[in-house]
């Protein structure tokens, strides 16, 4: 068993974030001590493990919440699922930092680009193209909603959730 501030350590959260988990009821200690201390054991870790991925893939608590809540959640599948998302985020990420060192050279006078080639990875199409990929992933309906609640976040609040706060 570990405790808040063991597991906050570990896992690169903030005491307060894993405090807010247990509010909301996303994540519940294994064990409250006599003394009032949260403790937390490998089921727990487990589930802060699935919450810090669905959150680096850009999931809201609340859509978090709802998915790791349903009855037919899978922790394996999951897992699965993440590794094919993480690798597509991955090739995308590759696809730009080519874009990057292409503008570099570009502006070092060593390349000459197009304009199309400037915004190479960032079409609407690429865009929609993920968000299909999604659907067919996760929940449709919560992967739908949890889009339009980005799109609608302001870019503070953007940057917020990026940064734990």
């Amino acid at each position: 068993m570990f405790t808040v501030k063991q597991l906050s350590k570990m896992a690169g959260v903030t005491p307060r974030t894993l405090h807010h988990y247990d509010d909301i009821g996303l994540l519940k200690p294994s064990h409250i001590g006599d003394n009032g201390y949260r403790y937390y054991g490998e089921e727990s870790m487990l589930k802060l493990q699935q919450i810090l991925f669905y959150r680096e893939l850009g999931f809201p608590l609340e859509d978090i919440k709802h998915i790791m809540g349903r009855r037919d959640f899978d922790v394996l599948s999951a897992l699965e699922t993440h590794k094919e998302s993480l690798s597509r985020q991955m090739e995308r990420t590759k696809r730009l930092l080519v874009t990057v060192d292409n503008t570099i050279n570009h502006l070092k006078g060593e390349k000459i680009m197009s304009q199309s080639d400037l915004f190479e990875g960032f079409s609407e199409e690429e865009q929609e193209k993920y968000a299909q990929e999604a659907e067919k992933l996760y929940d449709p309906e919560t992967v739908r909603e949890s889009n339009r609640k980005w799109k609608a976040y302001s870019a503070g609040k953007k940057e917020g959730h990026f940064s734990g706060r």
